[in-house]
């Protein structure tokens, strides 16, 4: 019981502070390692919750045997709840807890990746019909004079780019827009996109995840320009994502400038400097920690129970 409580303290504790690192100026500078904190955050809220339905439904040193211990253990667990009345409501809400969280967040992450997965299908298909490659820059082309240019995730990746886009943008923008675009394609960033959606999905009226996945598309678009800036120099990077700053894209894509494009434009113009290194080793272990924590807690009694056994052979 003291487990349980002690998880389900550390998961309210996420909840509430956890959406305090929005506000953190170091995300900006480091935007991957500030990707890796918001997943740790939001991934360490569910398998607090979680493991504190465990610790409710059965004795957490059961572990500490083999399989035949932890069966029997969960045997003996219902059948104490149902000849105890006042021990019924504790099992059962650790039994939704172990059992029914899980299985809505796989629900919830069929229906993310598999909308996900059909969007992008039947956009690919649509594309087919309205674009042209072009071989020399390796990319699709549709031809409209409004300037755009999108990514398409997946086997068949690929980056469109409109004819608009085309001729208005210089060479040097052009080539940040298709390293910007190949970056996240390289890195797979939908990935992180879409497990922010799905907790969002699954608990709409919870504020870490929603602000989580907002933040997350804004990193990932930093993050790129990151990449960008390896190609182009900063001024034509930004000018590009202010010739595309109108631009519509599809939702299934990721596009060039259609998120955070204010903020990337500052932060290309007036650059902070780079991380400090130790301050960058405090985030990397502080996200660790988040997700590490909990399973030291759960676990901290099967620990000592095999301990205690060690300690007993004779």
């Amino acid at each position: 019981m003291i487990a349980s409580l002690s998880l389900l303290c550390v998961a309210a504790a996420i909840l509430l502070v956890g959406p305090r690192l929005a506000s953190a100026p170091w995300t900006r500078q480091a935007p991957r390692v500030a990707i890796f904190a918001w997943q740790a955050l939001t991934i360490s809220a569910v398998i607090t919750v979680v493991l504190a339905g465990v610790t409710l439904l059965i004795p957490i040193t059961a572990l500490a045997g083999d399989l035949g211990a932890v069966v029997h253990a969960c045997a003996m667990s219902v059948a104490d709840a149902y000849g105890e009345s006042e021990l019924l409501p504790g099992k059962l809400f650790g039994a939704f807890l172990a059992g029914a969280l899980p299985m809505w967040l796989l629900i919830c992450g069929v229906r993310v990746l598999g909308g996900g997965w059909w969007s992008r299908r039947q956009l690919r298909r649509s594309l087919s019909l309205i674009t042209e490659t072009d071989a020399g820059l390796g990319i699709s082309v549709i031809e409209t004079p409004a300037p755009a240019a999108f990514c398409l995730p997946g086997r068949s990746a690929q980056i469109v780019v409109t004819r608009g886009a085309l001729s208005n943008l210089s060479s040097c923008e052009l080539d940040g827009v298709l390293a910007h675009e190949a970056a996240h394609l390289r890195g797979r960033h939908n990935l992180a996109v879409a497990l922010s959606q799905i907790l969002a999905r699954a608990f709409p009226r919870v504020r870490l995840f929603q602000v989580a996945t907002r933040e997350t598309r804004q990193l990932i678009e930093l993050l790129a320009d990151d990449a960008a800036l390896q190609r182009v120099d900063r001024v034509n990077l930004a000018s590009a994502i202010v010739s595309l700053a109108e631009m519509k894209a599809p939702a299934a894509a990721l596009a060039m400038a259609q998120d955070a494009a204010v903020l990337r434009v500052s932060r290309l113009l007036s650059p902070e400097p780079p991380l400090n290194p130790w301050r960058y080793r405090v985030a990397v272990v502080g996200a660790l920690t988040v997700v590490v924590a909990p399973l030291l807690i759960a676990g901290y009694p099967a620990v000592c129970a095999a301990l205690s056994d060690i300690c007993n052979i004779p």
